[in-house]
């Protein structure tokens, strides 16, 4: 019995090895294969199911503001801010992510915390440079060769389960260099838009002391993360420009509150 039992866990543990390390590898992108119709569909329906679960804020006073941030930013660095959606979410969570079909969902618990405009662009541009840098795309093409795998393997077409799943392994999946990758690509975004990119770092070591700012403690050590910025050489000191007037941030502060 105890054979049996011991043969079964090593088959377990070598199917979910060779599954696990499966989905680490970009099989379409190593192929030079085109994202394919599987890959679209699932991002779709990723959406689709993240979109469900959330309370989205659709108050001017808190939406216009941001979009006004976002613009800013996706000019200063010639990105398309029409290709760039954001949802503001009625969440109390700390947390801001990236995610399928090039969306940015932002909690109103972590834009309550913020202390002023920069350390939001900070957020913003971390979560905007996971979306250039490909991070997402490549996860979701990797979810795409899963989720044939698992067809085949099963033959279980029930795509809610795999959605659900593949939902979680794109946060999985961020490793810990794309996380650095994405801290730089952001400050070097808060300096093109003229605001201090040391922002990025000062908001790693700030929102630590939270430990629930997914891009900041799933991988963490967030302050050798912020070390790594201070360490980052920019041509010239930024004086700030101000983006938003004193009194349209404040009525944004007082909307999250309410």
């Amino acid at each position: 019995m105890k054979k049996i039992v011991k043969e079964l866990l090593v088959s377990a543990l070598l199917f979910f090895g060779v599954l696990c390390a499966t989905l680490q590898v970009d099989w379409m992108k190593l192929l030079h294969l085109r994202p394919t119709i599987v890959g679209d569909k699932l991002s779709e329906w990723v959406w689709e199911l993240t979109y469900a679960s959330i309370d989205e804020v659709q108050d001017a006073s808190v939406c216009l503001p941001i979009d006004t941030l976002v613009s800013e930013m996706c000019r200063a660095n010639g990105i398309n801010s029409a290709s760039v959606h954001i949802v503001v979410s009625r969440d109390k969570e700390v947390n801001a992510y990236a995610t399928a079909g090039r969306h940015i969902i932002i909690n109103t618990g972590l834009i309550e915390k913020m202390d002023n405009e920069t350390q939001l662009c900070a957020v913003i541009g971390h979560e905007l440079a996971h979306l250039e840098l490909g991070h997402i795309e490549s996860s979701i093409r990797r979810q795409a060769i899963f989720q044939v795998l698992l067809t085949l393997l099963t033959g279980n077409g029930n795509m809610e389960g795999v959605v659900n799943i593949t939902t979680l392994m794109i946060s999985n999946s961020i490793t810990r260099a794309k996380e650095n990758d994405a801290d730089a690509q952001g400050a070097r975004y808060l300096y093109a838009m003229q605001q201090d990119p040391m922002e990025m770092a000062n908001t790693l070591e700030t929102f630590e002391s939270y430990g629930i700012l997914s891009y900041l403690t799933d991988h963490a050590d967030s302050k050798e993360r912020a070390e790594n910025i201070r360490k980052m050489h920019f041509k010239d000191n930024i004086v700030p420009r101000p983006i938003l007037s004193p009194g349209v941030w404040n009525t944004l502060k007082e909307e999250i509150h309410d």
